[in-house]
């Protein structure tokens, strides 16, 4: 008995992986600004243009 999820429909990451592959490539770059206790920080983020997703996030991430 194989499981699947409750009605037939993939879970979120599921459905943001099948986006990536078959969703637009366009991308550009543009300024990212993160918020800390630290203070804010601005870097360039290659980011995909139908949705503002991050292509390639960052090294070090916080996860």
């Amino acid at each position: 008995m194989s499981t699947s999820p409750q009605n037939g429909k993939p879970d979120a990451s599921q459905s943001a992986d099948d986006e990536a592959q078959t969703g637009s490539d366009e991308t550009f770059t543009t300024d990212v600004s993160e918020t800390d206790d630290e203070g804010t920080t601005v870097r360039e983020a290659e980011v995909r243009a139908d949705d503002l997703s991050e292509v390639k996030p960052a090294d070090g991430d916080k996860s």
